[in-house]
């Protein structure tokens, strides 16, 4: 049974439209999730904080499709590393690399892709796409604060959950209503 409604997200006007219009659209959403990184609300038992940018990835992907929804999200990574502060409190360049959230980002352009390949069953694309931010995530926060798994789940998944299910609903009825 879905937790969501299951209406059809076709993505194919971003399919029929040019390159150069689906490029721009693919840089617009990364702008997009940038500013999204600066809505941010810090928690004192983590070290990541709650951002907006899980609602863009899943709305990249249902409405720019797997193709332009995970390059909006290489945008997003390359702009950033490339100094522009574009991550989380405008943290820009190389640094982001030892940050705790770098998983979480890695995981942002799989999720654009998951979702967008499974637009068709927005459910559970969004469930697998944000499966893999976490589990993405969960990796960088192994790898740069040297904590076991059990740690990292608990600091980099559970405070999340209910927020990104409510995050979720919001981008697939918005995209039910875009399209």
């Amino acid at each position: 049974m879905e937790t969501f409604p299951s209406k059809n997200i076709s993505i194919s006007w971003v399919e029929k439209g040019s390159l150069l219009r689906n490029l721009s659209l693919s840089f617009g959403f990364a702008i997009l999730t940038a500013l999204s990184a600066q809505i941010r609300f810090e928690l004192p038992f983590t070290p990541v904080p709650i951002t907006a940018q899980t609602f863009v990835v899943i709305l990249s992907g249902l409405l720019l499709g797997s193709k332009f929804g995970s390059l909006s999200m290489i945008f997003y990574l390359f702009t950033g590393l490339a100094g522009f502060p574009f991550f989380s409190g405008s943290v820009a360049g190389l640094a982001i690399l030892k940050s705790p959230t770098i998983g979480y980002i890695v995981g942002f352009f799989i999720a654009a892709q998951i979702i967008g390949n499974m637009s068709q069953k927005p459910t559970i694309g969004i469930a697998a796409g944000t499966f893999a931010i976490y589990t993405c995530g969960v990796i960088g926060l192994m790898i740069t604060l040297n904590v076991s798994p059990i740690e990292a789940i608990g600091i980099g998944v559970y405070p999340f959950v209910i927020g990104d299910l409510i995050k979720a609903s919001l981008a697939i009825g918005i995209a039910q209503k875009l399209k």
